[in-house]
């Protein structure tokens, strides 16, 4: 049987409008953040370049989400320069390679939670949080995160993130983090 890792990336989507409250690449893009199985014996940029997304979803606090990679013992194995068309801004994309099926999990909710907030004052919180939840549940709260972005993303459902994102939002709530 292959052995499967998980890694993941940020690509950007052109926002509607420009925003004026960021500067940079912000201000007319957003961030999205890409899960991808590898299988052994591929190059994690050629799962990237040849398959779809396992999950992607909107995503805030890039660096938190790095350095919570590292904590669970990822590891950055590309990193990537690249201007979106019609562009003047480029960004850095690395490509960070998880260790294991837990990991991913755990990294997944983090994403999801952390995603859900506007000012970064919880994270702490939250990588406490996820790094002590139990494996039962958490793999209960990324499957339901799983088969929402899988029945939504083909859909043309204008709001499809959100419904992704409420997973987050219930960690939220559950764990009283509002």
């Amino acid at each position: 049987m292959p052995e499967i890792t998980h890694v993941f990336t940020f690509n950007v989507k052109r926002r509607g409008k420009p925003n004026p409250n960021y500067n940079g690449i912000l201000r007319t893009h957003r961030f999205y953040i890409s899960y991808y199985d590898v299988i052994s014996g591929q190059t994690p940029e050629g799962a990237i370049s040849e398959n779809s997304p396992k999950i992607s979803f909107p995503v805030r606090f890039t660096k938190a989400i790095l350095d919570f990679a590292e904590e669970l013992g990822g590891k950055v194995t590309e990193m990537h320069n690249v201007r979106p068309p019609r562009c003047e801004h480029s960004y850095e994309r690395p490509t960070v390679t998880l260790p294991s099926e837990v990991a991913f999990r755990r990294h997944l909710l983090f994403s999801l939670t952390i995603s859900t907030y506007r000012k970064p004052h919880k994270i702490n919180a939250v990588r406490n949080l996820i790094l002590t939840l139990n494996a039962n549940l958490l793999n209960i709260l990324t499957q339901i995160a799983l088969d929402r972005y899988n029945e939504l993303k083909g859909s043309g459902y204008p709001a499809w993130h959100w419904h992704v994102l409420r997973v987050g939002r219930s960690v939220k709530v559950l764990y009283k983090l509002d």
